[in-house]
């Protein structure tokens, strides 16, 4: 190993502070504001959150799909290990948080649903040794877009989209108003934006230093990818103990609503995942095979 072991170690834990910090401070908050000034619904604003803690899986599965086919196999298993982690994060909030009675409430069925979904598609997958190709990455990218389009439809019929509250109008005639509504919804997009670009950044310290960290135990391919599925599930775990920790005290609704979110949350970022995210790195890994890029990195 060419780096000291102590130096990646503190890389790791410093990766992982770092995280916490920009999920907690930027993403959420910056999320939040946009979310109240704009009207959205719990279930947008969850969803949204979802695709933006993914971050770190798609940094993680573009390294390993540059790097070749066995690499690939420890980003697969990164997906997979981060779906089933993902679940058992949400259900640890929930359990802490004592909202399991939540769950049983008819309108998360939908989101149950996707979200058991998303768990066991990469499980069969590997249950049935399907090999990675643009094939495989093709037929999940439309079991993404079946996703959309279906959790589109139960949404609307449900009422799940509407708004909370009425979105902050920018009023031309109140003058100085007007001049606090814009520079607020200004900075909300600043904090969200520099939040997204540290959680990219983050998850890709935590992806190397990771790696780095296990190649020094020789650790096999599918317990590689596991082990970074952990690591890169840290922007899940601080998501829906936030917002859980947000709704405490609050009305029934406000709880609903965090639950809501939360699950949200949980499927959008277990979808893209697999049905997003993989694909694209098998594009990648597809590519860069054909290009002969993948013997230039290795090399």
């Amino acid at each position: 190993m060419s780096r000291d072991l102590g130096v990646v170690l503190l890389e790791l834990f410093l990766s992982i502070g770092f995280t916490i910090v920009a999920v907690r401070l930027l993403v959420i908050n910056g999320l939040e504001r946009l979310a109240q000034a704009l009207g959205w619904s719990a279930k947008t604003k969850g969803q949204i959150l979802g695709y933006a803690t993914s971050l770190p899986e798609l940094v993680a599965v573009l390294a390993t799909a540059l790097n070749g086919r066995e690499s690939l196999a420890g980003g697969f298993w990164n997906i997979a290990s981060s779906n089933v982690i993902n679940l058992v994060l949400f259900l640890a909030a929930v359990v802490f948080y004592l909202r399991h009675w939540e769950l049983l409430n008819p309108r998360f069925i939908e989101e149950i649903s996707f979200c058991g979904f998303s768990v066991l598609l990469p499980l069969v997958l590997a249950a049935t040794g399907v090999s990675p190709s643009l094939v495989l990455g093709v037929a999940l990218l439309g079991c993404f877009l079946g996703y959309q389009l279906l959790d589109h439809n139960l949404a609307e019929l449900q009422g799940k989209r509407g708004q909370e509250s009425d979105p902050q109008v920018l009023d031309t005639d109140e003058g100085i108003a007007g001049e606090q509504t814009s520079p607020s919804q200004g900075t909300t997009l600043v904090l969200l934006l520099v939040g997204t670009v540290a959680l990219a950044t983050a998850g890709y310290r935590l992806g190397n230093s990771a790696e780095l960290l296990i190649e020094a135990i020789q650790l096999p391919a599918w317990l590689v990818g596991c082990c970074l599925g952990l690591v890169t599930s840290l922007p899940e775990l601080t998501s829906f103990f936030e917002l859980y920790g947000r709704s405490t005290g609050q009305g029934e609704t406000r709880k609903l609503d965090a639950t809501q979110a939360n699950l949200d949350t949980l499927v959008s970022s277990n979808m893209a995942n697999i049905g997003l995210i993989y694909p694209v790195g098998l594009a990648v890994f597809q590519v860069s095979e054909w290009l002969g890029l993948d013997a230039l990195i290795g090399a």
